[in-house]
């Protein structure tokens, strides 16, 4: 159930979204005519995409891919009845802390038991899709937000934990520090029903800044 039932899956929609957004704060017409129109940041949904968002959890995205390569690899097809009989031990040995080798073995028996959806969520409103999310462990507001994001197209959704997306805040709205998270949500209001998309631009506008800086984009 997006936003005005719109879903962000094509170039396209991303750039019809964006220009919603850019109506909304001209500062982002600024990043795009400096960097270009975003990416999309699309990735398949259900237990795959669950177990990328959760490979990703507190480590630089230069280290999830290389992860993610060994996880993917091991556990494609991603059969919730196959996972969901996987040692933990066996999960973590990709390269996965036990706390998200349980993530991904619990959410598979969740599925494998009938107890959670990855359809039902695309029916659902952003909110109650995020806190159904949340129901699996390991899964809190910012792997909830990527997913309805990255994984749904959701057009609104704020990973207002990520910390590139507040590194990107402070640098657009000229901060002197890092925003608290609890202040991310009051910082982005204006730029709502097009979050996600404030969120695209931001990470590029992070990572194109790190890039010229010497820094290591990731």
């Amino acid at each position: 159930m997006q936003a005005n039932g719109f879903a962000i899956n094509t170039r396209d929609e991303l750039e019809q979204a964006a220009a919603s957004l850019i109506r909304l704060d001209e500062r982002f017409g600024v990043l795009q005519a400096r960097n270009g129109l975003p990416r999309l940041r699309l990735r398949p949904g259900g237990l795959e995409g669950l177990a990328w968002i959760v490979t990703g959890q507190l480590i630089s995205a230069r280290a999830a891919e290389v992860i993610w390569q060994r996880v993917s690899a091991a556990l494609a097809p991603f059969d919730a009845h196959r996972i969901a009989e996987l040692d933990v031990d066996e999960v973590a040995a990709l390269g996965l802390t036990r706390a998200k080798a349980l993530a991904v073995i619990d959410a598979a028996v969740a599925v494998r038991d009938g107890a959670f959806s990855f359809a039902a969520l695309e029916t659902m409103d952003d909110a109650q899709a995020a806190r159904t999310l949340a129901s699996l462990r390991g899964i809190g507001r910012w792997s909830a937000d990527i997913y309805l994001m990255s994984c749904l197209g959701r057009p609104d959704a704020w990973p207002a934990g990520d910390l590139a997306v507040r590194a990107g805040v402070q640098q657009l709205l000229g901060l002197p520090s890092l925003p608290a998270i609890a202040a991310m949500d009051g910082l982005a209001e204006a730029w709502r029903p097009w979050r996600a998309v404030a969120a695209r631009f931001l990470w590029d506008h992070y990572v194109e800044t790190r890039v010229k800086g010497g820094g290591e984009a990731g």
